[in-house]
């Protein structure tokens, strides 16, 4: 359906194969958009974890391969596939799905093509860059005003077709509270202070830096406790990096985990101390929802997220000394963490997922009604 406020046929298009921020983006945005009366479609590779769990929700599929890249033929049937579902938008993430999806659009009378743009990197080549974000879609949606500025400042986008439209949170899922049998399954008092890590584990969210300032401040305070959730390609050296720092028995390394609002709230301190590549963390918006102080580095949208010294603190990447310091100044001081963790709470409505929801619709119309 083309008009008014929908509903709409939407069609959402995945290349990676992994799950991550990105992914979880892209399946939350469909689910919560169902919600909303519009109908859903997932297109992605058959052995990606998204695909699996749009399957596991109930979403539509479609199926493609990135060698479509090499024969085009998948890109027709991708095409055949949009005017059987008669899709009114499709939205692609990542850069092969973004031609792949994108050229199939075209090619099938999409009314809407919007590529968005999740996380901050370099355009080598920028003329190739500008075809993906100027000439072929119809909008660009970035998750941070980080990337937004980039995009307009090196690939010459006009900034009237790029809108910044963070990711949202089921703020029902992440409420404040306790998580107290969690905390006791590990072994943490009433007077533990937690402080961890959720995130993929991969090299430039920054593990690394976390371990190794966390063996810095181990030692000045007894009563904090260290933790890792998260799954990925880094995830077999975390044993190792607990031993060189010397935090053996203090940390509690907990692999991947979907409990990650009750993670949240076992939490006294939330930590992302990422190198490179970040539009606005999810993870961050999350720990903000429920109420909880952050440290994160000064990297991509992680500022737009963290306040310094009101809801959080900042500090550059990759130096393992000022985030100890980080550290060191909010496990030393409960008013300031608690000041923090009320901050972090006063904003928790403008991370909304029904805000999110009629921001990408708004988008979608004024799309339609410039034609």
């Amino acid at each position: 359906m083309i008009g008014g406020m929908g509903p709409w046929n939407i069609v959402h298009s995945e290349a990676s194969l992994g799950w991550g921020g990105q992914e979880i983006r892209v399946l939350t945005e469909a689910l919560a958009m169902r919600e909303r009366g519009h109908r859903l479609w997932i297109a992605a590779q058959p052995e990606s974890v998204i695909w699996r769990k749009a399957g596991e929700a109930g979403l539509p599929r479609l199926a493609f391969s990135e060698k479509s890249l090499r024969f085009p033929d998948g890109i027709v049937r991708l095409a055949a596939a949009f005017r059987r579902e008669r899709a009114d938008v499709v939205n692609t993430h990542s850069s092969k799905d973004g031609w792949i999806a994108g050229i199939a659009a075209r090619l099938a009378g999409v009314p809407v093509l919007l590529r968005s743009r999740h996380i901050e990197v370099d355009y080598p080549s920028r003329w190739r860059s500008r075809i993906a974000f100027h000439h072929l879609p119809d909008r660009v949606l970035t998750t941070s005003m980080r990337i937004t500025e980039r995009l307009v400042a090196e690939l010459g986008l006009d900034p009237a077709r790029v809108e910044c439209i963070p990711t949202g949170i089921d703020l029902e899922r992440f409420a404040p509270g306790a998580a107290d049998v969690l905390r006791a399954s590990w072994g943490w008092t009433r007077d533990t202070l937690g402080i961890g890590m959720i995130s993929v584990i991969r090299s430039w969210k920054g593990h690394r830096y976390f371990l190794e300032a966390a063996g810095r401040i181990a030692g000045e305070f007894p009563e904090v406790r260290f933790l890792i959730a998260g799954s990925g390609p880094g995830e077999a050296g975390l044993p190792e990096g607990v031993k060189q720092a010397g935090l053996q028995g203090k940390v509690e390394i907990l692999g991947h985990r979907d409990d990650v609002p009750d993670l949240l709230r076992a939490l006294d301190v939330v930590v992302l101390p990422s190198t490179a590549h970040e539009g606005i963390p999810q993870i961050l918006l999350q720990a903000q929802a429920v109420g909880r102080a952050s440290i994160g580095t000064r990297v991509g949208g992680i500022p737009e997220v963290i306040e310094e010294g009101v809801n959080g603190l900042l500090v550059a990447p990759s130096d393992a000394g000022a985030l100890a310091q980080a550290m060191r100044r909010l496990a030393g001081d409960a008013v300031l963490r608690r000041a923090m963790a009320a901050a972090a709470l006063g904003r928790r409505e403008r991370w909304g997922l029904e805000g999110m929801c009629q921001r990408v619709e708004g988008m979608i119309q004024g799309c339609l009604n410039h034609g």
